[in-house]
């Protein structure tokens, strides 16, 4: 079966996406591992090896303290000499050679 899809757009060409219900998809083949399906197989195999409880993202507290405590921005010119930028409370950039 090929899946024709149309785009629905409002008369000032605003595209919109109409709700819908669970049962719009009844019929439909369900995936597996080796059958495309209302995904392909290879993202059913990709949901499949998400661990259970697994986080969006692993970030920890220290690691945004580390983040929010980050080095100095150091760029080199084409001499090598070496400059820090700094962003001023006006936000303004500054640069003092190291």
């Amino acid at each position: 079966m090929v899946m024709e899809i149309k785009v629905l757009k409002n008369p000032d060409g605003t595209i919109f996406y109409p709700q819908t219900h669970w049962e719009a998809i009844r019929g439909l083949v369900l995936v597996g591992q080796d059958v495309d399906g209302i995904m392909t197989a290879l993202d059913k195999i990709k949901l499949d090896s998400i661990e259970d409880g697994a986080e969006k993202n692993n970030v920890t507290s220290l690691d945004i303290s580390n983040w929010n405590e980050k080095q100095d921005a150091v760029l080199v010119s084409a001499n090598g000499t070496k400059f820090r930028i700094l962003v001023t409370d006006n936000g303004e950039l500054r640069t003092i050679q190291l």
